[in-house]
């Protein structure tokens, strides 16, 4: 019974991650689609906001954010 319980809890948690995966993979498409409009910006020499000057600087958090995504998978 036990060893019942220990998978069932293991699945629980691989769901979890499954889930928390799914939603930061959901995240990442969407700074994905941020990143490629402020590229369009700089090919077209457009000026670029202070948004966009902020996600810039931000995207040593955006590579953290993808190494950690990894992570998660790599432990399902």
């Amino acid at each position: 019974m036990d060893q019942h319980l220990d998978t069932h809890k293991l699945r629980i948690v691989q769901l979890e991650k499954l889930k928390e995966l799914q939603n930061q993979q959901k995240n990442l498409k969407e700074l994905q689609a941020e990143l490629e409009k402020i590229n369009a910006k700089i090919k077209s020499n457009e000026r670029l906001s202070l948004e966009d000057t902020k996600f810039i600087g931000d995207l040593g958090w955006l590579t953290a954010l993808s190494v950690t995504i990894a992570s998660i998978a790599a432990s399902l």
